[in-house]
């Protein structure tokens, strides 16, 4: 075993740049290795490695390569291929489910034969996010090896077909967390350009605050200059999503944990200044599309409270401002928790 596993991971690594150059410098989100067993009457072990990001809606898909190898009694078989695989509603949560299909075209051999040939599968996983940018699960796939390119629907005599599981890892490149991601919020987005000469001074917590929040608000507040902490959830320390979650808990309104679910909270609010009430939780996105990175909370007067590399402060909502002219740029949307 040790033998096999050493020559899939180089036949793997010797694929990798198929699905890497596939999925294109922009798309790379995220890498999943997934290794599992097909159990089709001749027992095979697969190896898979893929991309995966975020295609609309959802949707997620990726480009990777796969190789399946039996040697049953001395009968060795063996796939080597790339294929492209899309999937539904995938990352919407840290942990739930998702249906799969994919395609996958290359060589199948025995010790007699070296045939073209395609996989199709389709299936269905289960993926735990305990962080936005890694992730485990679990898969269960229909695959229908078909030899000579013929189509899944009319295999030839050399076709195989039964069902696979598989057990693997996802790791986030950029932006999330899955990962799948948006998740909980690790570093928010990259701090803007150093200010020029004469900044204007830092803003100052608002004379006053109105609505039905304002303990709320007044709880974050009072945590102004408290460190950055990845993961942070108390006064030693908070992260951005944590700062949100703490200052609406210490009133008994329980959020969730993550940025992302956080966008879900609550009623969506248009993300215009005019239409926010101090208590809004505010969303921000490092790149169009990329999913929710950072969260905040609007506390009055066209600003905001928020927990970033430089610690717990305040920010504007100001085009005159330079800071707040980055973070308008990254602005995607509000959410109202408490009416």
């Amino acid at each position: 075993m040790p033998r096999r596993t050493e020559l899939v991971a180089v036949q793997l690594l010797a694929l990798a740049p198929l699905a890497l150059s596939a999925q294109g410098k922009g798309g790379g989100r995220g890498l999943e290795f997934h290794v599992g067993r097909w159990y089709n009457g001749n027992r095979a072990d697969t190896y898979e490695f893929r991309t995966n990001t975020r295609l609309g809606g959802t949707f997620t898909h990726g480009f990777g390569v796969a190789v399946v190898v039996s040697d049953t009694l001395g009968h060795r078989r063996a796939f080597y291929g790339a294929g492209y695989e899309i999937q539904a509603w995938r990352g919407r949560r840290s942990f739930g489910p998702y249906a799969l299909a994919g395609l996958a075209a290359g060589l199948s051999t025995d010790t007699t034969s070296h045939e073209l040939a395609a996989q199709w599968t389709f299936g269905g996983g289960v993926e735990w996010r305990p962080l936005s940018w890694f992730g485990v699960g679990a898969e269960l796939r229909y695959r229908v090896e078909d030899r000579g390119l013929r189509g899944f629907w009319r295999t030839g005599n050399g076709a195989r077909s039964g069902s696979s599981a598989a057990l693997g890892i996802s790791i986030g490149l950029g932006g999330v967390a899955r990962g799948r991601g948006t998740g909980r919020a690790g570093a928010p987005p990259e701090l803007p350009p150093a200010a020029p000469a004469a900044p204007p001074a830092p803003p100052a917590p608002p004379t006053s605050i109105s609505g039905n929040a304002v303990d709320v608000v007044q709880t974050a507040l009072e945590s102004l200059g408290t460190p950055y902490i990845w993961g942070g959830t108390a006064d030693n320390g908070f992260d951005c999503s944590g700062l949100v979650q703490y200052a609406y808990g210490q009133h008994g309104i329980r959020l969730p944990r993550m940025s992302r679910d956080q966008a879900r909270a609550g009623a969506e609010v248009a993300p215009v200044t005019d239409a926010l009430r101090p208590g809004d939780i505010l969303l921000f996105s490092a790149r169009p599309g990329s999913g929710v990175t950072h969260v905040g909370m609007y506390v009055g007067e066209g600003k905001f409270i928020h927990s970033s590399t430089r610690g717990v402060k305040l920010s504007r909502l100001d085009v005159r401002d330079p800071e707040g002219v980055y973070w308008l740029d990254r602005w995607v949307g509000a959410r109202r928790v408490i009416p």
